[in-house]
């Protein structure tokens, strides 16, 4: 089974930036992710395949800046069902993204726990 969180790839974005914005980053992810995850599900029932791709699209580089190695994959997927506009398929692996995305949301809620006592 993929890790929800690769914890390299998060490691690496920390030590490239620092902890503090790797933090802050975190936060945004948090507090802007829940509306990609609708935009794909409103993508899809409206079988707007810009919107659905927009949204997979933003999810997917997100997860993998994070190394959320479930969620980007799938959103990759999705990205390219939309393109295709291969409803079927990307209802499919839709319907596995809100586990996914709430199963990466939990895996870096704790690690911005971890490195926000970076520092301090």
């Amino acid at each position: 089974m993929v890790s929800v969180l690769n914890r390299a790839v998060l490691q690496e974005l920390v030590d490239s930036l620092d902890a503090e914005f790797a933090v802050q980053l975190i936060d945004v992810f948090l507090d802007d992710s829940a509306q990609l995850v609708d935009e794909i599900r409103g993508g899809l029932e409206g079988r707007d395949a810009d919107r659905l791709r927009r949204a997979a699209h933003t999810l997917k580089s997100n997860g993998q800046t994070f190394g959320l190695d479930q969620l980007a994959p799938l959103c990759r997927e999705l990205e390219g069902f939309a393109v295709a506009e291969q409803w079927q398929s990307a209802a499919d692996t839709a319907a596995q993204v809100p586990d996914a995305y709430r199963a990466a949301r939990r895996a870096l809620e704790e690690a911005r726990k971890e490195y926000g006592h970076v520092g301090q």
